[in-house]
């Protein structure tokens, strides 16, 4: 399980700025050590989810376990969210809005739900936003503390699997991981395609990756990992959320060019990624696999496995 350490609290604050003022005006005497997530549902309360357990903020700036007489989020809330969270632009991030969040500063993550815009039979806008779910990153220096010395194998990095239900700690695994290989001194490259394991702000990451990581933001993620393999001499390629045909066709130019890949990907266990053919096959390019959950936790690791 996790430890949250001081860094990562101080991490957690930097999100008060993000919130509309009639909410954040009751936010600043709240702890929010501990907060995996902050919940805003048009006409509903405002919501504050822990690993365990959920509360809610009442107009005394205090966190209740009972939603009776709590912070109603309005139509004024959300659409100030929106305006902070987006400068002003909202058109200006349209192309990442359409996948149904955005990132902001120290890697936070906004989720958006309202009415998809369909464009060629795909989403390209969500219009009349209902609810925001922000999803709060931290570093956690030590969470790989466990893990890395699995990874590592007589100076070789084994290519590893993180398996993990979303909220359990997968990006904040991979950032340690990158963290402590890095320091060892291997050349580590990030492929960082929703801009959350390193949270760029003008080239600097707002988390300790070490001192020989290079991280490329934005791109997609399959291009990506071919760009840095060929253009930064990785030892290994850190990289989230993997699970597309054409990621799966990268891993496996990448791992038969002898750089290592450490990835994520979304599950609850081994056996639901061996359900689908064309993950199974993508398991063959991986020597070792962690599946984590949020059972003791965030970051609780269920299994370990070299053989499936």
């Amino acid at each position: 399980m996790y430890i949250a350490n001081n860094e990562a609290a101080v991490s957690s604050r930097g999100i008060l700025g993000f919130m509309p003022r009639g909410i954040r005006r009751y936010m600043y005497g709240i702890d929010l050590d501990g907060v995996c997530e902050i919940h805003m549902r048009l006409g509903k309360p405002l919501i504050f989810n822990y690993s365990n357990a959920s509360r809610y903020l009442n107009t005394k700036g205090q966190l209740t376990p009972i939603p009776a007489s709590t912070l109603t989020v309005t139509r004024e809330h959300i659409d100030e969210a929106m305006e902070i969270a987006t400068a002003a632009s909202v058109y200006s991030v349209r192309d990442e809005m359409k996948n149904g969040f955005l990132t902001i500063a120290g890697g936070h993550r906004i989720g958006i739900t309202g009415t998809a815009v369909i464009k060629e039979d795909k989403v390209s806008f969500i219009k009349d936003i209902s609810a925001l779910n922000y999803r709060l990153a931290g570093e956690v220096t030590g969470a790989a503390d466990k893990v890395v010395p699995r990874i590592l194998c007589d100076g070789h990095i084994k290519n590893t699997l993180i398996i993990s239900p979303p909220g359990a700690g997968k990006t904040t695994m991979l950032r340690d991981i990158a963290r402590q290989l890095s320091y060892k001194s291997y050349r580590v490259s990030i492929v960082d395609e929703r801009r959350e394991i390193a949270a760029l702000s003008e080239g600097r990451s707002a988390f300790d990756l070490g001192f020989s990581t290079d991280v490329l933001e934005s791109a997609d993620k399959a291009e990506g990992m071919l760009m840095v393999l060929r253009s930064m001499s990785p030892d290994v390629i850190v990289t989230d959320e993997i699970g597309r045909q054409e990621d799966i066709d990268a891993l496996e130019r990448i791992t038969n060019s002898g750089c290592a890949v450490i990835a994520s990907i979304h599950g609850r266990n081994i056996e639901m990624i061996k359900r689908r053919p064309d993950l199974k096959r993508m398991l063959g390019f991986f020597d070792f696999a962690v599946t984590l959950s949020r059972r003791d936790g965030v970051g609780t690791i269920e299994e370990a496995l070299t053989e499936w």
